[in-house]
């Protein structure tokens, strides 16, 4: 079975850029400055707030697309059918 390069690739995007951005807002908005989301912050090019958010679930969107995509590609090369 192969799969679909695309539609692996935008559930990566949407899943990986849906966690990081949900997650960040989750901790702004609570007060809890979670250690791991300021390091987290800090390796992105975002700072940590709610643009911060934003920037991230961009950043993190087209790095899940190119890696769902080259996933998916990787697989259907050393499938057998």
């Amino acid at each position: 079975m192969k799969l679909n390069k695309l539609a692996l690739a935008y559930a990566t995007a949407i899943f990986d850029g849906g966690l990081v951005f949900l997650a960040m807002v989750y901790f702004l908005l609570s007060g809890k400055a979670s250690v791991a989301m300021a390091r987290v912050a800090a390796v992105n090019f975002a700072p940590y707030s709610f643009w911060g958010a934003i920037l991230m679930l961009i950043e993190h969107a087209v790095a899940g697309f190119i890696l769902g995509w080259v996933f998916a590609w990787l697989y259907n090369k050393f499938v057998k059918e």
